[in-house]
């Protein structure tokens, strides 16, 4: 049909009607299409080109946009106290330092023993026992360290005789004759506390403090008992410590606390000054508290005699080490004597030498020994120390000093990692005057066998079995066994494979 036809059959106002809604879609997509263009306009002008920290022009922001800056200044509030926190924090301290490059020989501190005798001695330079450090920890703020150390220690005993002191072995204090009365008892008297400071000072060299306590009081009491208590710088040493007369790397280890009868165990107050000839080779000399042992009463006058020193006891040492063995000789020198109540005062010279070492045998075994001989020096050994044997009276009623001499000799073994034992024998003697009482204290011997567990570090547990006898002047004796159970804790567990330690 032909176009002019169809438009006559639409009527003239439909036609207009239709025009007019086709014009009105047209403006709307157009004014569709000019909004949409705007709007992409301004995002893509917010997104690349818009400073995010310039201020915003024209209408007030939306919520959200107040929201998101608002956000952005709290996470920039934020990144400057952690800034802040970062330059107020302390640098990092610096390692552990001994302040030395001495050490102690490998064989000296690696033995496996259950006390802590040899640890406490003065060394050299003030080398650390353990170049590790171990248990060390540094005082914030200082330029020292300080370590916590000691242990608790539980023994029980069976004696099958009477030995006079239930809690130590003492040889010296078994009855003659021995009744042989059996007795059981258990004490936690051995145990120990300690503390140590090492301090690097402006020089670079250590000022180091120890001090020890345990709980040995006299006779059979438990109460507190000072043993170390000094200071040492620049081999410089004030205060309390083992005696220059002493060697501790050759004190055996025994199941009884005691030790040997003829072992040199004395505590001095003293200043002492130690030379290092070269790495191996050193001399120590000192001044000692000095403490005559002699009888309260005259045998001869009957008087009454108060021990006096007029001088201190002094002592030179020399020692040579190495990693597998170490020699020690030390002389001693001192005046003995005392004052009678009549006012008659009598002194006499005593001296003493003694040799002692260690050598290692294979692995970890070792051999120790000590010799000692001199004259007025019986209050330096274990078994005689309150006997009052320094001095003796003659058919006269004068002082002389008495002579003493004796010894010891251990053998340490490992069986393996966990298990060991030791095999101590240790002789002594003091020839008295003959002014003297014949049930006075002539000769002394021991023998101790023991075997230790410790399953890891910081705890041991074993027995031993001991046998001592004592001769008195007349030559009457009496001997005794002891069973000695041990327990032990130490308060710092210290965990080090001791084979990643040992040059072998």
């Amino acid at each position: 049909m032909p176009r002019d036809s169809r438009m006559q059959d639409v009527g003239e106002e439909d036609w207009d009607g239709a025009a007019e809604k086709v014009s009105r879609f047209q403006r709307r997509r157009m004014i569709a299409r000019a909004i949409i263009f705007v709007m992409t306009i301004c995002v893509l002008d917010l997104a690349w080109g818009q400073d995010p920290s310039a201020p915003i022009q024209g209408p007030l922001p939306s919520p959200e946009r107040s929201e998101i800056e608002e956000l952005k200044s709290k996470v920039k509030q934020l990144e400057q106290s952690v800034e802040t926190l970062k330059k107020k924090e302390p640098e990092p301290a610096e390692p552990l330092s001994a302040g030395t490059s001495t050490e102690v020989p490998a064989i000296d501190r690696e033995r496996g023993l259950i006390t802590d005798d040899a640890y406490a001695d003065p060394r050299v330079d003030n080398a650390p026992f353990d170049p590790a450090l171990r248990g060390f920890f540094r005082i914030p703020g200082t330029l020292t360290m300080m370590r916590v150390g000691g242990y608790i220690r539980t023994d029980a005993i069976y004696d099958f005789d009477q030995l006079g002191n239930i809690n130590q072995f003492r040889p010296e204090s078994i009855p003659t004759p021995n009744l042989g009365d059996s007795n059981f008892n258990m004490t936690a008297r051995a145990s120990r506390f300690s503390l140590e400071s090492r301090s690097i000072t402006k020089y670079g060299d250590v000022l180091r403090t120890y001090i020890e306590v345990d709980f040995v009081g006299s006779g059979n009491r438990t109460e507190f008992r000072l043993r170390h208590f000094y200071g040492q710088w620049r081999n410089i040493l004030v205060g309390q410590a083992w005696s220059t007369f002493h060697d501790s790397d050759v004190i055996p280890e025994t199941s009884d606390f005691n030790g040997p009868n003829s072992w040199i165990f004395q505590f001095s107050p003293q200043v002492r000054y130690t030379y290092a000839l070269n790495k191996r080779q050193t001399l120590a000399a000192a001044v000692e508290q000095p403490s005559a042992g002699i009888p309260a009463t005259n045998p001869v006058t009957s008087e009454s005699v108060s021990s006096t020193n007029p001088l201190p006891d002094f002592v030179v040492r020399y020692r040579y080490e190495t990693d597998d063995y170490h020699f020690n000789t030390a002389a001693l020198f001192r005046s003995v004597g005392g004052v009678t109540t009549s006012g008659h005062g009598d002194h006499v010279f005593g001296y003493g030498l003694m040799a002692s070492g260690l050598v290692r045998l294979w692995g970890r075994d070792n051999f120790v020994f000590q010799a000692v001989y001199g004259q007025g020096i019986s209050r330096y050994f274990t078994d005689t120390k309150n006997l009052n044997l320094d001095v003796g009276y003659d058919a006269s009623g004068t002082f002389n000093a008495q002579p003493a001499y004796g010894g010891y000799a251990a053998v340490q073994h490992f069986w393996n990692d966990n298990w060991r034992s030791t095999v101590t024998y240790g002789f002594l003697q003091v020839n008295t005057s003959e002014s003297s009482p014949a049930d006075i204290y002539k000769k002394t011997q021991y023998v101790d066998c023991n075997l230790l567990y410790s399953p890891v570090p910081g705890f041991t547990v074993g027995g031993g079995v001991l046998w001592g006898q004592r001769v008195n002047k007349n030559d009457e004796s009496g001997d005794g066994f002891r069973i000695n159970f041990l327990l032990k804790y130490d308060l710092v567990k210290l965990q080090q494979d001791v084979k990643k330690v040992l040059p072998f």
